[in-house]
């Protein structure tokens, strides 16, 4: 699979995450098919995360903004 393969996400936007740009780390044989991308949550705090699980939406927001919510909720 080639980089041109992979769908561009630099903008989007998913929950709190905004994509900022792709990453190119270093990949084992089981990832080199994985698009990687670093993501800025609306508190600020950047990530990186595999594009799948952004478009699964199941990380939406960061770690920090996640535990905020729980405890707002108790």
């Amino acid at each position: 699979m080639s980089i041109a393969q992979f769908k561009d996400e630099t903008g989007n936007r998913y929950g709190r995450l905004t994509v900022i740009s792709r990453e190119y780390p270093k990949r084992t044989l089981l990832q080199r098919h994985r698009a990687i991308w670093r993501v800025r949550c609306s508190c600020g705090t950047e990530m990186t995360i595999s594009g799948n699980l952004l478009r699964q939406r199941i990380f939406r927001e960061c770690g920090t903004c996640a535990q905020a919510w729980e405890k707002k909720d108790d």
